[in-house]
């Protein structure tokens, strides 16, 4: 199995997206994070979908997570309603995000290969370029691992949450 056989074309996002279309895109498609792309559209980074969470919580709270329990419902809603109000563009300035430059193999890559990558980058998602420099898409950690699982005899059932 090459990597080619498991691409996947998921959404990207610009700087321009709000946090709260990442989070939607994130929880809408269950993506591990995020590929950002450039003005002509072409991947550039990865954002981790956990790196989201960080935008919504004070940096007291981030500090001390006991300070969690201080808020009720309607601040936590407050929080939330923040994510809507910044861009990615935003948050990457502000050094609230960190987008890692977006590790890729090519389309003939293995397995190994594409775990090898993944794991170097400790990221769940690794671009798919050819020698020429063309995206064809990602692999998402997900789909790596149930075709490892398969491989190894414990194929995956394709669920749905509850």
């Amino acid at each position: 199995m090459q990597a080619a056989d498991l691409v996947d074309d998921i959404p990207t996002v610009t700087r321009g997206t709000t946090g709260a279309e990442a989070a939607r895109l994130i929880a809408e498609f269950r993506l591990p994070g995020l590929v950002v792309a450039d003005a002509a559209g072409a991947a550039q980074a990865v954002i981790p979908g956990s790196q989201l969470l960080g935008v919504v919580l004070p940096q007291y709270v981030r500090d001390d997570p006991a300070l969690a329990h201080a808020f009720d419902e309607a601040d936590a809603d407050h929080l939330c309603h923040r994510l809507g109000q910044v861009t990615l563009g935003q948050l990457l300035d502000a050094k609230r995000v960190t987008a890692a430059a977006l590790p890729s193999v090519l389309p003939e890559d293995t397995l190994i290969e594409l775990a090898s990558a993944m794991d170097a980058g400790h990221l769940p998602i690794i671009a798919v370029v050819d020698r020429q420099g063309r995206y064809h898409g990602v692999v998402l950690l997900p789909r790596l691992l149930a075709a490892i699982a398969t491989l190894a005899g414990e194929p995956p059932e394709r669920r749905d949450l509850p």
